[in-house]
């Protein structure tokens, strides 16, 4: 399944596969979102199927990119499988906890 990135606003909707083979067109689609973003960015989980340890690294990298920004970052409609691996890497404090 295909990929894609859907702006509304603050809310930045997710759709289709966090996989290593999806993960870096997702990732240039958000960087884009991100840099027209005004004050917060809601990424919306609710459209994403599977998900492996790519999309950890995914969420990293907004995180350091809306800090540089001074955006405020939230997660929602976060899949239990990933939070399942945010709790097995130790990374509850990055905001990926349901």
């Amino acid at each position: 399944m295909t990929s894609q990135v859907e702006v509304s606003g603050d809310v930045i909707l997710l759709k289709g596969d966090l996989l290593f083979s999806t993960i870096m067109s997702v990732r240039e689609a958000l960087a884009k979102a991100v840099a027209q973003a005004n004050q917060t960015c809601i990424i919306d989980f609710a459209g994403v199927g599977r998900v492996d340890s790519s999309a950890v690294s995914l969420w990293l990298c907004l995180e350091r990119k809306t800090r540089s920004r001074k955006l405020s970052l939230k997660a929602v409609n976060i899949p239990a499988e990933l939070s399942s691996i945010v709790s097995l890497v130790g990374l509850e404090h990055t905001g990926l906890n349901p």
